[in-house]
Formats: C-alpha cells, sequence, structure tokens
C-alpha cells in the first residue's frame, strides 16, 4: 500500500520574485495556504531571474544560498545549478535555481522599464529563442534539485503551464525518484512547438507529440486542471481554444479530462468596514464619500505622474462622469485592447474618461500604437501607461468608476481585485469573468449572456457589474472570424486594430461592448444608488472564491491519485 503523500512541489516557471501576470499572482498565494492547511512538506521550485530580482533589494537580501548544487547534462554539455531559497516569515519555502546560461532575462529597473531589458521572464528580446531552452532546461534540472533536497519519494508535482510540462517526462523517467505524481495547472490553452533536436537537448528518447504539452500528456497523472470551472468547459467547446488554440490537445482534454478550481482572492478587502456596515442597512452614503475621496486620490496622481512615456491626456475640469480602467498585459491574442480602443471610438465625446495601463507583450510598445493614436483623437479622454507602472496604479485601481476587461478569453479573470476596491466591473462574458460578474440588466444582458451565466449564477443574484458577448453568428462563422482575428497583420508593418475592425467576429464584438460600456456610463451619470449598490454587492461577490476551497479540491485529487 502506498504511502501518504508527503511532498507536494509547485513546479513554476514564474514567481513571485520575477513576477508578470496571473500565474505569479497564484504562486505568490495558493502554494503558501496549502502549506498552512496541509500536514504535508508544501514547497515551491522556480527558476531564479536574478537580473529581474536584483530591482527589488529587499526581496533579492531575502534570498539565500542552500549551499547545494547539482550537476546534470543539457544539450551535450554539463552544467551546475546552484539551489538558493527564500523561507517567509510563515516559514513555507521557495527554492530558486541558478544556472550561468538560463534564467538571464534583462531588466534594467527602470520605472518603466526599457525595451531592451524589459524585466520580463518570458522575454529576451536579444534571443527570442531563449523562453524554450530555459523551459527545456528548467525541466531537466527539477529532479536533480529533488534529489539534492533529498525529496525523492511521495512527491506530488504541481506543474504550472506548458512551460513545467517537460518535468512530467524528466521526472518521471529517473530511476532515482519514485511514487512521483505530476499534475498540471494550465493558466491559459497555450503550448509550444519542440522539434526532436531540441527535445533531445533535455531528453534521450524520442516522444510522440509535436509540442511540450503532447509530448508530456503520458507522463501526467489525473484529469487537467485550470483556473476556473467555466474555462475548462471552454477549451473543450470554446471554438478560439477548440479550434484554434488548443486544437491538438483535444484528444489529452478528453481522455483525462479537465477540472476547474476556482482561484481565490489575489487582493484582501480594502474599503472602510463602517462604509460597507452602512450599506448593509441599506445607506450607501459612507461608499460614495469614500469612493469619491478615492477618486480625487487618483486624479491627484495622475496630474503629478507625468512619465515621458505615457500618451495622451486627460481633463477632469468640471467633469463628473465614470473613469474607466484598462490593465493588464497585452497579449495580443487575448486582452482585447484594441476592441476596447474601436468600442472608445464610438462612445460619444465628453461623457467618460480611459486609463489604459498595458504591459507590453510580444510586439512591444510599438504594437500600441493604435491606442497612441486613439489618446490624439480623444484628447482630454484618454490616457496611456504603455509599461508596468511601479507607482499610480493602486490609485488608479482604488479611484476608477470601473475595471474594463475587453478579453478574448479570460482564464480566471481580474474582477475581485475591482470588487476588493470598490470598483464595479465591465467584462466580455468569457472564462471566469462569466462567474464573477453578475451582469446589470441593462441592454447588454442578451440571451447569450443569459445563457453563459445560468450555471453559476442565480436569477435573483444582484448586479456587480456589466457584461457583454457577442452573437448572431453561426459556430462555422466563430471559429472562421477567430482564425481571422488571431491571424491579423501584427507590428512590425501591420496594425491589429485597423486588420480586425472589417472581421464579422470583431464588429459583433465591438457592438456587444459598446453597449456595455454604455450602460455603465447611464448608470453612473443617472443613478449613483444604483451604483453604489453595485460596489456592495461586489463586496459580498468576494465570499464566493477562496483559496481555502482551492487547496480542499486540489487535496481530493491528490488523494483520488493515491494507488492503494
Amino acid at each position: 500500500m502506498r504511502n501518504p503523500i508527503n511532498t507536494i512541489v509547485f513546479v513554476s516557471f514564474e514567481n513571485e520574485f520575477a513576477p508578470l501576470g496571473g500565474l505569479a499572482a497564484v504562486m505568490r498565494l495558493l502554494p503558501k495556504r496549502m502549506a498552512q492547511l496541509s500536514d504535508d512538506c508544501c514547497v515551491t521550485i522556480t527558476p531564479f531571474f536574478r537580473e529581474i530580482t536584483k530591482c527589488k533589494p529587499k526581496l533579492m537580501e531575502a534570498i539565500q544560498s542552500t549551499g547545494l548544487t547539482c550537476s546534470l547534462r543539457y544539450g551535450g554539455r554539463r552544467h551546475e545549478v546552484e539551489i538558493f531559497q527564500n523561507r517567509d516569515t510563515q516559514g513555507f519555502t521557495t527554492y530558486l535555481l541558478d544556472s550561468r546560461e538560463f534564467f538571464n532575462s534583462p531588466c534594467d529597473c527602470g520605472d518603466p522599464p526599457g525595451m531592451k531589458a524589459p524585466c520580463n521572464p518570458y522575454l529576451d528580446p536579444a534571443h527570442p529563442e531563449q523562453l524554450l531552452e530555459d523551459s527545456l532546461f528548467f525541466s531537466s534540472a527539477v529532479p536533480e534539485v529533488l534529489v539534492a533536497l533529498g525529496k525523492t519519494s511521495n512527491v506530488t508535482l504541481c506543474l504550472q503551464d506548458w512551460e513545467a510540462a517537460g518535468c512530467a517526462i524528466t521526472t518521471k523517467n529517473d530511476a532515482r525518484l519514485s511514487e512521483v505524481t505530476c499534475v498540471l495547472t494550465l493558466h491559459n490553452s497555450y503550448d509550444k512547438p519542440v522539434s526532436r533536436v531540441e527535445m533531445k537537448r533535455m531528453f534521450p528518447r524520442v516522444l510522440s507529440g509535436s509540442t511540450l504539452l503532447t509530448k508530456a500528456g503520458p507522463f501526467l497523472d489525473g484529469p487537467i486542471c485550470t483556473v476556473s470551472q467555466h474555462f475548462a468547459q471552454e477549451l473543450t467547446h470554446e471554438p478560439v481554444h477548440k479550434k484554434i488554440f488548443a486544437p491538438h490537445l483535444q484528444k489529452m482534454f478528453k481522455q483525462r479530462t479537465i477540472r476547474g478550481i476556482n482561484n481565490g482572492l489575489f487582493s484582501p478587502l480594502h474599503f472602510s468596514s463602517d462604509a460597507r456596515a452602512l450599506a448593509t442597512k441599506g445607506d450607501f452614503s459612507a461608499l460614495l464619500d469614500e469612493k469619491f475621496q478615492r477618486r480625487r486620490e487618483m486624479i491627484s496622481k495622475l496630474e503629478t505622474y507625468t512619465p515621458e512615456r505615457a500618451w495622451g491626456s486627460l481633463d477632469f475640469e468640471n467633469f463628473d462622469g465614470p473613469v474607466f480602467l484598462f490593465f493588464g498585459r497585452d497579449d495580443p491574442r487575448q486582452k482585447g485592447y484594441d476592441l476596447a480602443a474601436a468600442v472608445i471610438d464610438r462612445i460619444p465625446p465628453g461623457q467618460a474618461r480611459f486609463v489604459f495601463t498595458p504591459i507590453p507583450g510580444d510586439e512591444g510598445a510599438e504594437g500600441l500604437q493604435f491606442l497612441q493614436d486613439l489618446a490624439e483623437r480623444r484628447k482630454g479622454e484618454v490616457k496611456v501607461f504603455p509599461f508596468r507602472m511601479e507607482q499610480g496604479y493602486m490609485e488608479l485601481q482604488r479611484g476608477a468608476s470601473f475595471l474594463v476587461m475587453c478579453s478574448f478569453y479570460e482564464p480566471f479573470g481580474g474582477a475581485t481585485e475591482g470588487y476588493a476596491v470598490g470598483t464595479p466591473v465591465v467584462a466580455r462574458a468569457t472564462g471566469g469573468l462569466v462567474q464573477q460578474v453578475v451582469p446589470y440588466p441593462g441592454v447588454s444582458l442578451t440571451a447569450a449572456v443569459r445563457k453563459l451565466r445560468k450555471p453559476y449564477q442565480q436569477e435573483g443574484d444582484h448586479p456587480t457589474g456589466f457584461l457583454f458577448r457577442e452573437s448572431g453568428l453561426t459556430v462555422k462563422e466563430t471559429a472562421q472570424g477567430w482564425r481571422e482575428i488571431l491571424d491579423c497583420a501584427y507590428w512590425p508593418g501591420g496594425d491589429r486594430l485597423k486588420d480586425r475592425l472589417p472581421i464579422p467576429l470583431f464588429r459583433s464584438m465591438v457592438q456587444a461592448a459598446e453597449g456595455a460600456l454604455s450602460g455603465a456610463i447611464d448608470l453612473y451619470h443617472s443613478d449613483q444608488g444604483g451604483y453604489a449598490m453595485m460596489m456592495h454587492h461586489g463586496f459580498q461577490m468576494l465570499d464566493r472564491f477562496s483559496w481555502d476551497q482551492a487547496v480542499r479540491e486540489y487535496q481530493d485529487l491528490f488523494s483520488s491519485l493515491r494507488v492503494t
């Protein structure tokens, strides 16, 4: 009979010491809560992106060498790995792997960072092929590190995304390790093609499949996990995933099934308890007073924070309308910043103010030229910060009237981040946002939105924002539309907004999003009481998402995989 699992290892390419997106946020919270609620040993293994972490001196100082090293063969040569560790105030240990030729994504520590050194663990502009190399090397190193740490049996590896999936191959084929369980969690549907020559650097045998996930699939245990219930359903039903991003994964999804385990909260509740208590009695005046104060603080920050690389301007003189905040890393295949720009062009001037905080993605800031053009067309109404904001973002999030997510897809989404600071949400009905946003009963609450929300919400639930969803296209037309959207002309040499505007699917999205933003503008102008109620019910929505619940579901999964 197999012994109980005694070591749970979260294996993640991204971490809180070199953060970029949602994966780092999950890794900052879920493993530590697992450790607190579990009798098992729980740790994290992750790369040491030294160039990025050194920009945060306090974090850098908290990382110490374990005194342990290991040597491994990769790409026909021996490489040394030094194992560092961070032990936080609660005793949770993160092991960081350092090797001279890997994990060297550059960071110039600027505010904002430069384009050649963008502080992005997934990107080295001078070596665009390095991400795959880093991933394969990381997967090669993990079993060596487990041996060096003495964790050689009864180990469950929680592998995060394709960058860590190769660890299933290397650990399951290492004779020094026994009773290793490998569970994969996908935070999106991305995968990476890998040739036989590239794969041979990490693993000598020829494996079937053309990508890292298809090669790793036979070595995984249990269902494929993902970060929300609705995204789990979308991976096998939504055309953008089934037909475009992951047609090659559908067989694996069907064989293994997919389990959606909802993320918990990324931000603690930050709003006056007295104001919230009064709201439960039907008095929303204190909520509005505090929100107006946060708005003033936001405006003050916007007036004093004037980096040269920002675009556009905001005129708040004699303006008391809503401010919409668009945020997140610019993945042109996901985030929909171009969709947002198209919608704003259809909103009458003077109705609202719009702030964008896109962290440049694969196209760099140049690929966001359409936002710079928008800011020029809508002077005084649009401001764009095309970089990771090191200051001012907190004031923006708390003072904005609405957070907006025009995402083409969103595995979990950040609606709860808005609720935690009293900011309602406008979002496309996709992924985890379907579960997080209770839609206002306006023009944007179409039959398509009602159908999507039905498994997760009751008709009588109180609105926390606005959801929109395009409709009127067949499945075939939708799949073709996604191909056209994703195959558009990217920078350099292209403008994705101009290229996408003629596409029927994109135009349908724009029309639906316009209805949602117009509804939010109307509510804010005409019904401040209704807006305050939306804030109040957003606070209540936070109770539906808990890291404790996520831990319990993962623990149940691990127990089910034990061999008796």
